[in-house]
């Protein structure tokens, strides 16, 4: 019986060679490209939050200037109309004065010109607390960037100086003082407690005041050095 002599079977090694190289590269190539996506698209999640972020800031920033002058500018007129207030709090001045003064102030003080005092003759006066408001404070950007974990992908300054901002302690604290103070507006019963009401709003606002020039100085940092 013959034997079967195996045929040689010839490698086309430079074929293999190339085609394993190119597999190889292609496979790198496509590691290469979904790396650069993943960082594309972090740069642009960080662009889009750092943008609503300093929108955000901005928002608070005008908010918290307005607020602090507006409320001032209403103490003020308040103690300029205290001058014709008794301790009892009755407005000692006229019906045309106390009409003008209902007419300029709406919402801040309410005279009750219908309603005199029958001893006196004097007429009550009201003064709305509810009307020195605070700024509402917003921080939807803040939370969503630390929710879904964008900072992590910020500068360690960029985090800090927003951190600063979304918590400045002074600030939050003089305004937590200021809350306390107007829920116990309704207790006020004197002339000598409002004044002294006013008083310490106005030095809680005057507080604010100077705290956001360091505060402005953080935005500054955010919006001049992005």
């Amino acid at each position: 019986m013959k034997k079967r002599s195996l045929r040689k079977i010839s490698i086309d090694w430079p074929n293999h060679t190339i085609g394993f190289f190119s597999a190889l590269f292609g496979i790198l190539i496509a590691f290469e490209l979904d790396s650069w996506w993943e960082q594309r698209n972090q740069e642009e999640l960080v662009a889009q939050a750092f943008e609503r972020l300093k929108t955000e800031i901005l928002i608070n920033q005008n908010s918290l200037h307005s607020n602090v002058r507006d409320n001032l500018e209403k103490i003020s007129k308040l103690k300029s109309v205290l001058e014709k207030v008794d301790e009892k709090l009755l407005f000692t001045g006229t019906r045309a004065e106390a009409d003008s003064i209902n007419s300029r102030l709406k919402s801040l003080v309410f005279i009750e010109t219908g309603s005199v005092e029958r001893k006196s003759g004097l007429m009550p006066i009201h003064i709305s607390s509810s009307s020195l408001s605070l700024v509402s404070y917003h921080t939807a950007a803040w939370e969503s960037a630390k929710a879904t974990g964008v900072l992590n992908f910020m500068g360690y300054e960029q985090v800090l100086t927003f951190s600063s901002l979304y918590n400045y302690t002074t600030i939050f604290d003089e305004q937590w003082l200021i809350r306390q103070l107007t829920r116990k507006a309704d207790e006020i019963t004197t002339k000598a407690q409002l004044l002294f009401f006013l008083s310490e709003l106005e030095e809680a606002y005057l507080v604010i005041g100077r705290e956001l020039d360091s505060y402005d100085q953080f935005v500054n940092m955010i919006t001049l050095g992005e």
